[in-house]
């Protein structure tokens, strides 16, 4: 199983965010420290979850059909993709296969409460 790595300084950000590298660069994003980042913001939780609150703008693939739909959703295996579920665990679990695609830039924001407690909408 990969390690996630976490990504803590604004300079590690910046060369993540500039360079589309071969390996992955999923990231942990620490409670406090999510702002609205630009990508694709996928919600991995059920429909019935999503119902009852969602980012504005995200896209609900739920866990068991992410590696079915990522590819109508980020042909580009580069491109950043931001995913929270309610606690991070579902997320983890997605990151995991879309890695395993080959998917680079995945950042894990862990839980919709957290975010919306960070003023993430």
């Amino acid at each position: 199983m990969k390690l996630l790595r976490v990504i803590l300084t604004a300079s590690a950000l910046l060369v993540s965010a500039g360079n589309h590298a071969k390996t992955p660069q999923a990231s942990v994003v620490p409670v406090g420290q999510a702002a609205k980042a630009k990508g694709i913001w996928i919600d991995v939780r059920t429909p019935k979850e999503f119902k009852t609150g969602n980012i504005e703008g995200a896209l609900n693939i739920p866990v068991d059909q992410i590696t079915e739909r990522i590819h109508s959703v980020s042909p580009d295996k580069h491109a950043p993709l931001h995913l929270y579920c309610r606690s991070g665990r579902r997320v983890g679990i997605a990151i995991k296969q879309l890695e395993e695609l080959g998917y680079t830039d995945i950042t894990n924001h862990g839980g919709y409460q957290d975010l919306r407690r960070q003023g993430i909408r």
